[in-house]
């Protein structure tokens, strides 16, 4: 894979409670705002989400996100059976990835990560009210991390701004 990762966007972080956690970050930590959410297919403007090839109805999970210290943090609390529900099961709550920007456009990122082994993403979704297209790719071996590359479909809806200064951007 010949990429240029140019900046980090966003750690992303797997946690058992995502009300707990953002508790734990504003009061011993002093890290916040956070705005909480839920990612399902289940509701406006939802339904059109699809993980892995397969269209999912029901709550997958409850997300909190803080833009501090000129990034993204994202907390992923699983519901349903997911990806994200296997890799807790498996590695309990912690990093679990960080997203970047590339100078590659989206597709040729994809096709370059695949290489002679032909392997797929690790995981590979669309949807979120036509928000985003991403995949996460497996790159522990090579670097010790899981990168999540994405695209923002709709200009204008909300997305990630980076905000490289470190204060807060407000969508």
């Amino acid at each position: 894979m010949k990429a240029t990762l140019n900046k980090l966007l966003q750690i992303g972080i797997i946690v058992r409670s995502v009300d707990e956690a953002v508790k734990h970050y504003e009061e011993d930590f002093g890290i916040g705002p956070w705005d909480i959410s839920s990612v399902s297919g289940e509701h406006e403007p939802f339904t059109d989400l699809v993980i892995d090839g397969v269209p999912r109805q029901e709550l997958i999970c409850k997300l909190a996100i803080c833009r501090r210290f000129g990034i993204e943090f994202e907390l992923i609390e699983p519901i349903a059976d997911s990806p994200y529900s296997r890799w807790l099961n498996e590695h309990g709550p912690g990093i679990h990835h960080i997203a970047v920007d590339t100078d590659e456009s989206y597709d040729e990122l994809l096709e370059s990560y695949k290489g002679d082994d032909d392997r797929a993403p690790w995981i590979r979704a669309t949807g979120i009210g036509g928000l985003m297209d991403y995949s996460y790719l497996d790159l522990r071996e090579e670097m010790g991390l899981i990168v999540e590359c994405y695209k923002n479909m709709q200009p204008g809806k909300r997305g990630i701004e980076p905000d490289y200064e470190g204060t807060p951007v407000n969508r």
